[in-house]
């Protein structure tokens, strides 16, 4: 339990740092609640203490919200929904994952490339300043991926599709 109050400390500064980027880019953010396009659709990579710090949140949820939880775990699909989406809303947003967190803003990473979110394809955030694959903006200089901002602190980065069949088998 220790682990968790460290990354719960973590988590409160990591957030405020982030809030402080949406409000700098909010022009260019279109996320609001039910907007779930994120989560749909994607890899979500996350590290033991992430899925450790999700599995609180899951346990804090009402018996009929698990059950559409691990129906939607039973269904799951590599690269499809997340399981914890219902009617298009976090059942544990308090405990989502770093990629959760950062997902809409844009940043450098890996060989001072941008990350953009993929929703900025479909008219949504930084649509307006990303055209025909190329940013006309100035990106977050942080490196918000996953990989980067849990260095250190995890041992093993999966996807969460691998982490519930592993974790279920």
């Amino acid at each position: 339990m220790g682990t968790k109050v460290n990354y719960e400390e973590f988590l409160k500064e990591f957030d405020l740092r982030l809030n402080s980027y949406f409000e700098q880019f909010g022009d260019n953010i279109c996320c609001r609640k039910g907007c779930s396009e994120c989560c749909e659709k994607g890899d979500y990579p996350l590290s033991d203490i992430e899925l450790q710090y999700l599995m609180h949140g899951y346990a804090e949820l009402d018996l009929d919200t698990k059950r559409t939880v691990q129906k939607n775990i039973s269904v799951m699909q590599r690269g499809g929904a997340c399981p914890f989406l219902i009617n298009k809303e976090c059942s544990v947003y308090k405990h989502r994952p770093i990629i959760c967190r950062v997902h809409g803003l844009a940043y450098y990473y890996k060989n001072e490339k941008v990350k953009i979110p993929h929703c900025a394809n479909t008219g949504k955030n930084f649509a307006k300043i990303y055209k025909n694959g190329e940013f006309y903006g100035t990106p977050i200089k942080l490196n918000l991926d996953t990989y980067h901002i849990l260095e250190g602190i995890y041992s093993d980065i999966k996807n969460l599709y691998d982490w519930v069949h592993t974790e279920n088998n």
